[in-house]
């Protein structure tokens, strides 16, 4: 069942936002035909509340290091808070668990391994994500949430500070738990679609196409063949209606060029995937019908210079508004950078845009013309 997890939609009878007439309504609203939300404790201080968030961590790490497929999903208000739990919940994640994780602001990258998925919120007082959360289903339905009442200092400060003031509940009933965590699916979900708005914004609608740079290896034997980075490009053609461009940037060396010899016409335009294959593309190739398979258009570049420079010159003579880049290119290697393999925002077109993806198949920057947009 879906709930209204919004405060500002539960209000007392002077009009005020009521943690007591959420909790009623949420009773009437989801408990259906059948009994009282059960499994429900109160908690009147930070103490107790922290303590149940430290049984719910325990509990899905003990799970997750006899099992796959362990999620938790955690709201830590801001980037602060995380901050603060960088060591346990790298111990998390080091022991398999999937952390969903929500706040506002965005992490360092040196961050990364302290969650799975971060989703950027708006800044909100009332709504639920924005909240001090934790909620599980495995090795069974758990979930807390606090409530902060202090609102002149909202998210703001530690739990120790004298004026902080929480008002939290625990549940095992699965009634509340599930539709909690589809609540923050969703909210996940439509964080995701900002920057796929984000592309279909910035493309002429009679072009759609985003290019995406790659080599022609094995999957996940390079961070460019990644497969969830692969996977999000795949997703953003589908969701913005493109078409897609690989940029096989291994066909393009200091010494060589892409094609045997009498096959420099083929630089100076895409090519098919049948051509690929007869020019030895292998992985570009698979690639190419992959996408084909799933309704994507593809063409195949194989450029005969290098450099990320060279790369946007190629987006622009054939109309991609957008090109999709593993963040490795932030930091290339040694022999990268000397072909000039590293991302520039410099070097960037008018009306190029650049979406930056990590290996995780997460999107961590969107740049069009110099003008960055942080997502989740």
């Amino acid at each position: 069942m879906k709930f209204d997890w919004n405060l500002e939609n539960h209000t007392d009878q002077n009009g005020c936002p009521s943690i007591e007439m959420l909790l009623s309504n949420m009773d009437i609203g989801l408990k259906g035909s059948g009994l009282p939300i059960e499994g429900f404790r109160f908690l009147k201080s930070t103490k107790e509340m922290l303590g149940i968030t430290r049984e719910i961590e325990n509990e899905i790490k003990k799970f997750s290091s006899k099992n796959n497929d362990s999620e938790l999903f955690v709201g830590f208000q801001n980037v602060d808070k995380l901050y603060f739990e960088k060591l346990r919940y790298q111990s998390l994640i080091d022991d398999g668990v999937t952390v969903h994780a929500f706040g506002t602001g965005t992490p360092l990258d040196s961050f990364d391994n302290t969650y799975s998925t971060w989703t950027d919120l708006e800044y909100s007082k009332t709504k639920v994500e924005n909240q001090w959360i934790l909620a599980i289903t495995q090795p069974s339905p758990l979930a807390f949430i606090g409530w902060e009442i202090s609102t002149d200092i909202f998210g703001l400060g530690k739990l120790s500070d004298p004026a902080k003031m929480f008002e939290g509940f625990a549940t095992s009933d699965e009634r509340v738990v599930i539709p909690l965590i589809n609540h923050l699916r969703k909210v996940q979900a439509d964080a995701s679609h900002i920057i796929i708005d984000e592309v279909k914004k910035t493309e002429d609608p009679s072009v759609n196409k985003i290019m995406i740079v790659t080599h022609d290896k094995p999957e996940n034997s390079h961070p460019a063949n990644n497969k969830k980075f692969i996977s999000t490009f795949q997703k953003l053609c589908l969701e913005s209606d493109s078409d897609a461009v690989i940029y096989d940037i291994s066909a393009s060396t200091l010494f060589t060029k892409p094609g045997p010899p009498g096959s420099d016409f083929l630089n100076k335009s895409s090519i098919d995937i049948e051509t690929s294959n007869l020019m030895g593309r292998k992985h570009i190739s698979q690639l190419a019908s992959s996408l084909e398979k799933n309704g994507i258009s593809t063409q195949i570049i194989l450029p005969e210079k290098t450099g990320f420079r060279h790369m946007y010159e190629r987006a622009s003579q054939i109309k991609a508004q957008t090109i999709v880049i593993q963040d490795y290119y932030q930091s290339p290697n040694l022999l990268d950078r000397i072909a000039g393999n590293s991302i520039n925002f410099d070097d960037l077109p008018n009306n190029t845009n650049v979406v930056i993806v990590d290996q995780k198949g997460e999107i961590k920057t969107s740049q069009n013309n110099n003008s960055i947009k942080i997502t989740a």
